[in-house]
């Protein structure tokens, strides 16, 4: 069976049982985090978009390296779901451009791969995380809150906001 005709079984899983994570069902997601998939498969890329768009992201698709590299210019992703095995500009390099640009070098990487081997040089340049291919969906869900959760707690405003409550708690 091809990765695709996998990833639609699990996908059709997922979606039949309309799986979402708890903070979506609890309404903190008030728009859709754009979720940035770069993958040279096409079938791959629409599977993906299909399943966060369900779980309630904005699925953006770049088809290379250079496409993602390109497209981020014009579109503020907030997480970037790379392949690492592509041809041309593979996920490694992607990942460590990506890092040098300063509209994506906080925004969280994940690297997803069928060849383990790859993911600590992919860490080393950059990415924030991984997945194995075939994709566990649960489990990419899971790792797309937390990347997000870290996200926002990246930025400075919400750091000092969250402190300034935890202050506040502990005054009283």
């Amino acid at each position: 069976m091809t990765l695709a005709g996998l990833l639609h079984i699990e996908f059709k899983g997922i979606y039949s049982a309309h799986w979402r994570y708890p903070s979506a069902q609890a309404g903190r997601k008030t728009m859709a985090h754009k979720v940035l998939v770069v993958d040279d498969e096409a079938q791959v890329r629409d599977i993906l978009s299909r399943f966060l768009a369900v779980q309630g992201y904005e699925p953006i698709t770049a088809s290379s390296g250079d496409e993602a590299i390109a497209l981020v210019k014009n579109e503020s992703p907030a997480v970037i779901l790379l392949d690492i095995t592509m041809p041309g500009t593979d996920g490694i390099e992607t990942c460590q451009r990506l890092r040098e640009m300063e509209t994506t070098r906080l925004v969280p990487i994940i690297v997803a791969t069928a060849h383990p081997d790859c993911v600590p040089e992919a860490l080393l340049v950059g990415a924030d995380d991984f997945v194995d291919k075939p994709f566990d969906f649960k489990e990419l869900s899971l790792r797309l809150e937390t990347a997000l959760q870290i996200a926002h707690l990246a930025d400075e405003t919400e750091r000092a906001m969250l402190y300034t409550q935890l202050l506040g708690e502990s005054l009283h």
